[in-house]
């Protein structure tokens, strides 16, 4: 009879797999690599992924959910369309999408950033059952740690915001990056960015994370939810980010490297997979369990966990969500001003929207 493993070090969770090929494009090193029959190994995967498994399956075991968000709860299509954003390249319009996927680059990497500010803590002082056989027991064991590496590198590694960079660079020609293209981002810089990155006036903040907090509850812990929460959401978003990033830049008519493109950018997806796998469970296994008050009484965890939820959803859809969609599609609107054949590549643009919100206005 075997046992299945619940417990992981530090340096196992860090472990990247046996490669046969590394991947590398204009002399950078990306992480991740092939194994002998060319199926993609993500980075620090050779314990990472039967780790979450096994947590996972031990929360379905005892009859819980191992989810906390569902992803229908954040699906929505991604502005500019799929055919609207395959338009605008094959016109030559390639201002939006250099736009957009540098974006994409520099918050990834605040996830590093913003993963470096949680302090690490003892979190079975805060709980009432032993923790040590889950995912909450290896946040600090080597997934946070991991998380923050996939996002931006490790050594001489790069990471996810590298590896957005040369999808633009490859699938664009290496198409001009101004400054400009830096603004309005959806998430402000974590404290201590030096870069050129601002935020839009309703970026989500690290400051406003610690609004509302309970007073009956150690603020660490109520801080590590939320961030967990929020790093979650982002990630499910991303998921339709990165699917119609996929389908637009991998394809040839739209691309002047599609498979490069392409492949990059599924083996982000796989990565990210890891990501919410992790994050969900270890929330699901915090909503399962006791967590003790400032006073000496308890809570339950659920109730952490639902209201970091709520908070977490309200921030980064509705009316905050909307707002960045509107700048985004009077940048479109501005690049095909500009453009020689601007009126009907505006026509094509709003004819090909498959909803009021993705037409120029």
């Amino acid at each position: 009879m075997t046992t299945t493993r619940l417990r992981y070090t530090n340096d196992e969770l860090l472990t990247d797999p046996a490669y046969a090929e590394r991947i590398e494009r204009d002399g950078v090193l990306l992480h991740g690599g092939y194994d002998a029959d060319g199926q993609y190994l993500p980075p620090r995967s050779t314990f990472r992924l039967q780790a979450i498994a096994a947590w996972t399956g031990q929360l379905a075991g005892a009859g819980h959910p191992s989810r906390v968000i569902e992803p229908d709860a954040v699906d929505r299509a991604f502005v500019p369309n799929t055919e609207q954003a395959k338009m605008l390249l094959r016109n030559g319009a390639t201002g939006a999408m250099t736009r957009i996927l540098t974006l994409i680059g520099v918050v990834e990497g605040f996830g590093n950033d913003g993963i470096k500010l949680i302090p690490a803590m003892d979190l079975q002082q805060f709980l009432v059952e032993p923790i040590d056989d889950t995912c909450l027991g290896h946040l600090f064991k080597g997934l946070l740690e991991a998380h923050g590496n996939d996002e931006a590198g490790r050594g001489n590694e790069a990471g996810h915001d590298q590896m957005w960079f040369a999808v633009r660079n490859a699938a664009l020609a290496d198409p001009p990056v101004t400054l400009d293209m830096f603004e309005n981002l959806p998430i402000a810089p974590p404290p201590g960015y030096q870069g050129p990155a601002k935020p839009a006036p309703e970026a989500i903040t690290v400051g406003g994370m610690l609004d509302g907090l309970r007073d009956d509850v150690a603020p660490e812990l109520q801080l590590l939810v939320r961030a967990m929460l929020q790093i979650l959401v982002i990630e499910l978003l991303a998921y339709h980010t990165f699917a119609w990033a996929s389908e637009v830049l991998g394809d040839p008519a739209c691309s002047a490297d599609a498979d490069f493109a392409r492949a990059t950018i599924d083996h982000i997806r796989t990565d990210e997979d890891i990501h919410v796998g992790y994050l969900q469970c270890g929330l699901a296994e915090l909503a399962t369990m006791t967590v003790q008050t400032t006073g000496g009484g308890t809570i339950p965890g659920a109730d952490l966990v639902d209201a970091a939820c709520r908070s977490a959803l309200d921030n980064q859809t509705g009316a905050r969500f909307d707002r960045i969609l509107d700048y985004r599609l009077a940048q479109v609107r501005a690049e095909l001003a500009a453009h020689e054949d601007g009126q009907r590549l505006t026509a094509e643009f709003d004819a090909l929207a498959s909803q009021p919100a993705e037409a120029l206005r």
